[in-house]
């Protein structure tokens, strides 16, 4: 089964930026060591894989729902920000 590129790479365009808002509004201390910026680069790291291996595209997809879900997940359990 093939999927096209233009329906799974918006899954994880999606999530980096909503993950890149994360990351930025907890500003913790380790920030390379953040769940958020781990994520941030396996979406670029999915998105590139995506590209230069459509064989896998099922699979991909699959991550990408996945992706965003965890996204979303993770959006909606951030604490309150700081003033």
């Amino acid at each position: 089964m093939h999927i096209p590129s233009g329906a799974i790479i918006p899954f994880f365009l999606v999530s980096f930026v909503m993950l890149s808002v994360q990351y930025y509004r907890l500003n913790p201390d380790r920030r390379v060591l953040n769940v958020q910026f781990g994520m941030m680069l396996g979406a670029v790291v999915l998105t590139l894989a995506d590209v230069f291996q459509p064989e896998w595209a099922l699979i991909y997809f699959i991550l990408g729902l996945c992706w965003l879900g965890l996204t979303i997940y993770l959006q909606r359990n951030m604490p309150p920000p700081r003033h």
